[in-house]
């Protein structure tokens, strides 16, 4: 049994509510647990949000907006912050290594420096794919061209090796990219998983799995890979087929999906969908 949420976004009362629902089953979460948007939630708020779901046993997906925090970089970030006082700067340095040599290399420390400096500490624990109970965990899904490029033995083996087979796909696609379009550095990810199409204001025709938008693309989940659970692409509310549900919602709530009971729950009150979205089932 896993409880599983996506798109995070700083917000620590989400975070909190998710751990404290059913504490004994898995937590996973779909990526995207930086850059909140929401008027109010601060630096600080932001890295105790990650304090926290890093000192959890909670696992955690790579999202698009994470990997932009990472010392790779694949593309800039999208930090409402602005940077911190020196006081406040010091504050952080005087706790990071990292940030140390950051500062004596710059003279300063910026907000994705600090950011960053999180996510170097917490590496090892971030994934890029994950399976449970016979569904796909990815931060935006894998659609159908992305799924054609998967080879048809890891696809016989079952989600465990398409876990696997993305995973290592991941690590062989995290190189330096020449100078891309007009002379603009994509820095690293060069390969289909890092791909950023024209919906997303990319350069590709389709995205992979950290920006696949099926709205977008107007196409859907590719079912070759099993049921799948993603987020990244925004609905007011929890989308679900037979072959995959979408997480990544903005209207008041906080949709969490449990795969124990098979239902869409709202934290916010409790309360199960059951009327309402698990009845659109097609």
């Amino acid at each position: 049994m896993a409880i599983i949420i996506s798109d995070i976004h700083g917000d620590i009362e989400k975070v909190r509510a998710f751990l404290a629902y059913r504490p004994e089953a898995e937590h996973i979460v779909l990526g995207d647990l930086v850059d909140s948007t929401r008027k109010g939630i601060t630096l600080d708020d932001e890295l105790a949000c990650l304090e926290l779901l890093f000192s959890s046993d909670a696992k955690t997906l790579w999202g698009n907006h994470d990997l932009a925090y990472t010392k790779e970089m694949p593309w800039h970030c999208n930090t409402m912050h602005e940077l911190p006082d020196e006081d406040i700067q010091q504050k952080y340095i005087d706790n990071s290594p990292y940030l140390q040599d950051i500062n004596r290399l710059n003279g300063y420390v910026s907000v994705r420096d600090i950011l960053t400096d999180r996510f170097v500490a917490n590496k090892d624990r971030m994934r890029v794919a994950y399976t449970v109970d016979g569904w796909l965990c990815t931060h935006a899904g894998v659609g159908p061209e992305m799924a054609e490029l998967i080879p048809p033995d890891v696809i016989a083996g079952g989600q465990s090796d398409i876990v696997a087979w993305l995973e290592d796909q991941f690590k062989r696609e995290l190189v330096p990219v020449p100078l891309g379009k007009g002379g603009r550095p994509r820095r690293y990810g060069r390969g289909p998983l890092f791909q950023i199409p024209l919906c997303r204001h990319g350069d590709d025709y389709w995205g992979g799995i950290f920006w696949y938008d099926p709205h977008g693309e107007m196409t859907d989940p590719s079912p070759r890979v099993g049921k799948q659970i993603f987020g990244h692409t925004p609905v007011p509310w929890p989308e679900r087929t037979d072959n995959w549900i979408n997480l990544n919602t903005f209207e008041e709530g906080i949709w969490v999906f449990d795969t124990g009971t098979d239902q869409l729950v709202d934290l916010l009150d409790d309360r199960e969908l059951a009327g309402f979205v698990n009845d659109q089932q097609t």
